[in-house]
């Protein structure tokens, strides 16, 4: 009997030994959306750049750190007063007790301005201590489609090349090649035509640009366009293609027909 009051004693101390032994239950805390919002990213550079397209787009360049491995950059907005864009970056870190890591972390970010709209002018960009511009040389919008744009139409054009392709088939086909420049971005092509009398071809070419105040690039637009001639049924014999200073001829060996 004193026996088994011994192991049973011994059984229980042993248990207790084990129970001390074992770590604290600790309950973890359920997840959830526990953050502190804030705006804790410092800004080292600001850049803006033009994308070319038109409209025109910009875009915020931001660099610069966060203070620790906890924080982290959950938005970066673009607010206009006036002409000014002011960025604000807003960060957010976890609530309660949490181990970070100390080290500062870099970031980059680009940010669209959102400039489709504004007017010709120079703008400023800011965040917090850092500021950049632009300049738009004309209003940022396309034109409206309910508005019929108006046109003045002429001969604004310089060609400086003019050569006469056959082709190989039967009835022969003629083309003519022209290559030259429109003297700014606003002007373009609008009409090319050959009248034939007799035995000559005399090719006319009309352009056209816009009326009222528009902005064009003022640097001349290359071009090269082909004309089929219109020499179906013609008899056999050489013909002559004009533009104004410039001629070519061809010659039909058989009736084309």
């Amino acid at each position: 009997m004193k026996t088994k009051k011994m192991i049973f004693g011994m059984m229980l101390i042993l248990g207790l030994l084990l129970a001390a032994c074992q770590p604290p239950q600790v309950e973890t805390p359920p997840a959830g959306d526990d953050f502190i919002y804030g705006e804790e990213a410092v800004v080292e550079s600001l850049e803006v750049v033009l994308l070319e397209s038109f409209p025109v787009q910009a875009e915020a360049i931001v660099a610069g750190y966060l203070p620790d491995g906890c924080t982290e950059l959950v938005d970066i907005t673009a607010a206009l007063e006036g002409n000014t864009f002011v960025l604000t970056l807003e960060t957010r870190r976890p609530g309660g007790d949490v181990a970070c890591t100390e080290a500062l972390v870099p970031f980059e970010h680009s940010v669209d301005l959102g400039i489709q709209g504004l007017e010709a002018g120079t703008y400023t960009v800011i965040a917090q201590d850092k500021q950049s511009s632009f300049t738009l040389d004309v209003d940022n919008a396309l034109p409206n489609e309910d508005d019929e744009q108006e046109y003045v139409y002429g001969e604004n054009i310089t060609v400086e090349e003019m050569s006469v392709n056959i082709m190989e088939s039967f009835p022969v086909q003629v083309s003519v090649s022209l290559s030259g420049y429109l003297p700014d971005g606003c002007t373009e092509l609008h009409e090319i035509t050959a009248a034939r009398e007799d035995q000559t071809f005399t090719i006319e070419i009309v352009t056209r640009r816009p009326t009222g105040d528009v902005a064009c690039t003022m640097a001349i637009e290359p071009f090269e366009e082909n004309l089929a001639l219109d020499v179906e049924g013609l008899p056999a014999g050489e013909y002559t293609v004009r533009y104004g200073d410039l001629t070519q001829t061809f010659t039909l060996d058989v009736d084309n027909g």
